[in-house]
């Protein structure tokens, strides 16, 4: 279960890390090529190394040094060609008069951490309206960038449920996730669109000003992104954490308020009680003494935990019941359910390649495919 190296890892992820923890655990003795693969299957390896560093780098062997170095500098190098290369769509979607802001992960580590090079990330979350989005489409292919399916019908038939499409530039290796919602069709999510682009701050990233999330609503996205995803990765609730720690103008009371409005509580007092329990980040008190007292909110933490510790693939059905759990009521614990019986995906053309004229049929196929799935996945187990 990663037991002893996991916790190292915790200590080290906080972003004020106890000294004297992380010596002592060190003197006992460390796997370190075990904390290696779980620094990089969380993402937290700049973390570690920054935190080994300055407690004990003496005690670290040469061999683990000299990977983290290598690493560091990698994700530094990757970070920077990211930022460049967002600067440079954004100045192209302003030439072409269209709206645009970012989150995540580049203005999670500039922001957030303080530090380009803290914060590992393997592609860009641009969002831009919907009305929009095909111009978007033409800027990226026009920059090299080739969405995951080419075909405009067949994305649209097919994926546009998710609110986002993910483009890919062969020739430089960046990833765009190209989104005019932030939650797929279906789900209960904190955060109303119109709300969040009238809200939208700027940062400024090596001299130029980006659009991004208000820091409210970032936290919102982050609670209800993490929690639905399982948060199978530390570097989600270090994120949260790191939010927590930096931002203390964040009224949070009114961000719990928002999210009850929104039938979504859980997910905000989840991340609260999993950065406050893995990283000591100063929760408060209002969010921490709720989500203490909420058996539901309880055991999706003990299920987070347990994940994170042993890393292990959960599979798509568990994947799909863990984000049922999330919702504050059963009708939206409902609604992803009737939106998956309803909608047409990728899975459906794959598993019956019909011509674009009798694509209206997966409506029709659809549940009789999944009762299957359902049914063989029961057998398998």
């Amino acid at each position: 279960m990663n037991g002893d190296e996991f916790q190292l890892l915790l200590y080290c992820a906080t972003p004020e890390p106890h000294s004297g923890s992380i010596k002592e655990r060190v003197s006992k003795g460390v796997n370190w090529r075990k904390i290696l693969d779980l620094a990089e299957y969380h993402g937290v390896r700049p973390l570690l190394r920054r935190t080994l560093q300055a407690v004990c780098w003496d005690h670290v062997p040469q061999e683990t040094q000299l990977e983290l170095e290598r690493s560091y500098t990698s994700n530094t190098q990757r970070n920077l060609l990211y930022v460049g290369e967002l600067l440079r769509l954004f100045a192209a979607f302003a030439d072409s008069r269209i709206p645009a802001a970012t989150f995540k992960g580049i203005i999670l580590a500039e922001s957030i951490y303080g530090d380009l090079a803290l914060r590992e990330f393997g592609d860009l979350d641009i969002i831009v309206h919907e009305a929009d989005v095909s111009k978007v489409e033409d800027i990226l292919i026009a920059n090299g960038y080739m969405p995951d399916f080419p075909d405009r019908d067949f994305r649209s038939a097919f994926l546009a449920y998710q609110g986002q499409y993910a483009f890919r530039n062969k020739q430089t290796g960046f990833s765009i996730d190209l989104h005019w919602r932030l939650s797929a069709k279906g789900e209960a999510f904190p955060l109303r669109l119109k709300e969040v682009w009238s809200r939208l701050e700027h940062v400024e990233i090596y001299g130029r000003k980006v659009a991004t999330l208000a820091n409210d609503d970032l936290s919102l996205f982050l609670a209800a992104h993490g929690t639905k995803e399982g948060w199978k990765f530390l570097k989600w609730v270090c994120d949260f954490g790191e939010i927590l720690y930096k931002c203390r103008d964040i009224d949070w009371e009114t961000l719990l308020d928002r999210a009850e409005r929104a039938h979504c509580s859980r997910s905000l007092e989840l991340a609260v009680l999993l950065a406050s329990t893995l990283l000591d980040a100063p929760a408060p008190q209002k969010l921490i003494g709720k989500a203490r007292s909420n058996l539901a909110v309880q055991a999706l933490a003990d299920k987070a935990q347990r994940r994170m510790r042993s890393t292990a693939p959960a599979g798509e059905l568990r994947e799909f019941l863990n984000g049922l759990g999330t919702h504050d009521r059963l009708r939206h614990r409902l609604w992803p359910i009737a939106t998956l019986l309803a909608t047409r995906t990728v899975g459906d053309y794959q598993a019956m390649a019909l011509p674009k004229p009798l694509w209206s049929i997966y409506y029709m196929t659809r549940p009789f495919r999944l009762a299957a799935k359902a049914a063989d996945l029961i057998v398998r187990r």
